[in-house]
């Protein structure tokens, strides 16, 4: 009414101006608030059926969100570093099982360049941005050479502003683009906590799948950058429904899964381990396909089969759980079967539940700290669904609870494999003869979550 007096105190508006505009917005609520309450307009949810949960992904496919209009970019792919990433060796170890030179070797950076690389080059709509995204090849040299391959309206560098880089990617891809959003550190999501947790997740499925949210945010999980720098939020996003969560550990999952996604109009938060930018693939034979692939989602991947205990990862910790497997081999004689769960949303539980009923025992393994950690997660669902199979508890290796400590103290923090291998004497199957490098006893863990590390 204050307002409605200022206008007519200052001749801004007449009484039949103001009241025909009044009139005009009571017709138009009255009208919305009709179709809102009208079952045959605005019909009901059948809570009965999982109608809300079928809306949380669109899980279609496009190769291009713009048919019928050419890409933007500056020199053809085979003038390109792509066409040096491709004459590159595709796995990293030679016939006799010895490293290959890294420099002649496709590395995990290289596979996340060409699934971009592939990408851009179909559809034109597809940007992406962050800090330093166009400078000095991106941040980890994941881009180096697409500065020379795209205009800048393509690929463009950011102000240092998480929450403007995540909502301008929500809103872009909203509006029926295809955006890959870069944070660099996944410590940064705390700088776009709305915009990630909020509208990231929410749009498609609050707008019933009438939107679709092509959108990717890459991320990287650090070490060696302290405190604020260098941790793993798996398991933060893992908890947002809406969001699907990737994490490869191999250079062809690096790049099959980044295809995956790019090709997806769900939103997906990628994360990628500083750790590996730099290795070349050792796991998969026939190392990284020079064609399109793609991993298929949700699918765990066994890297080692065993028969007598399970040891399942997410992430860089895939490594030191082989190196734990080995020494439970050669030391012991005990078989262990390696898993890298590769998805955490959307995730197939049967080959972990196939080979918990085969083994009976499982350790659960990943940088991140573990209090609150995805590992208990997979520990719950793991223990309800293979109760009957299970020999003894399921034990979980997670990073210290402290803040990350600097690089040369980080062998305290994050898990090793003698901390695999120490978890398993003291929590599911004592080894014979064992000492334990570090305390994984019950007194311990009490003591520990008492004082709150």
């Amino acid at each position: 009414m204050a307002y409605r007096e200022y206008l007519l105190e200052n001749d801004h508006a007449s009484e039949d101006e103001l009241d025909a505009i009044t009139d005009d917005v009571m017709g138009r609520l009255r009208s919305v608030a009709a179709a809102a309450i009208s079952l045959e307009t605005s019909p009901r949810v059948d809570v009965s059926v999982d109608t809300i949960g079928g809306m949380m992904f669109s899980n279609t496919q496009r190769e291009s969100m713009e048919e019928g209009r050419a890409p933007d970019v500056l020199i053809a792919k085979e003038e390109s570093r792509w066409k040096t990433t491709q004459e590159k060796l595709r796995f990293g170890l030679d016939e006799n099982g010895k490293a290959l030179p890294k420099l002649k070797c496709l590395t995990y950076a290289e596979a996340l360049f060409e699934a971009m690389v592939h990408r851009f080059y179909i559809d034109p709509t597809m940007v992406a941005y962050g800090e330093e995204n166009r400078d000095w090849g991106g941040a980890f040299s994941v881009y180096r050479g697409l500065t020379e391959m795209l205009p800048y309206h393509r690929l463009f560098n950011s102000p240092i502003s998480e929450a403007a880089i995540v909502g301008t990617a929500v809103g872009y891809s909203m509006s029926g683009g295809r955006v890959v959003a870069e944070l660099m550190y996944n410590d940064f999501m705390g700088r776009a906590g709305d915009e990630v947790l909020n509208q990231m997740s929410k749009w498609q499925s609050m707008s019933a799948n009438v939107l679709t949210m092509p959108m990717v945010l890459r991320v990287s999980v650090g070490s060696k950058y302290g405190a604020q720098h260098s941790q793993d939020w798996t398991s933060i996003v893992a908890h947002i429904p809406g969001l699907k969560v990737y994490f490869p550990a191999t250079a062809y999952d690096a790049k099959g899964m980044l295809n995956l996604a790019l090709r997806g109009t769900d939103p997906v938060v990628f994360f990628e381990s500083q750790r590996l930018y730099s290795e070349p693939e050792t796991l998969v034979q026939g190392g990284v396909p020079k064609e399109y692939y793609e991993v298929p989602e949700g699918e765990p991947a066994v890297r080692r089969s065993g028969s007598d205990i399970t040891i399942i990862t997410v992430g860089a910790t895939l490594y030191r759980a082989l190196e734990a497997a080995e020494t439970l081999q050669s030391k012991y004689g005990i078989s262990a079967e390696v898993i890298d769960v590769r998805f955490l949303n959307p995730l197939n539980y049967t080959p972990l539940v196939d080979s918990v009923k085969k083994t009976g025992k499982v350790v659960l393994a990943s940088d991140a700290s573990e209090r609150g950690s995805f590992l208990h997660t997979l520990a719950s669902n793991l223990s309800a669904l293979a109760f009957d199979a299970l020999d003894g508890p399921i034990a979980v290796v997670g990073a210290r609870n402290w803040i990350t400590p600097a690089a040369e103290l980080e062998e305290a923090f994050f898990p090793q494999a003698s901390w695999i291998v120490d978890a398993i004497h003291e929590r599911v199957l004592p080894l014979p003869g064992h000492t334990v490098s570090d305390d994984f006893g019950a007194a311990e863990m009490v003591r520990r979550n008492r004082v709150g590390v």
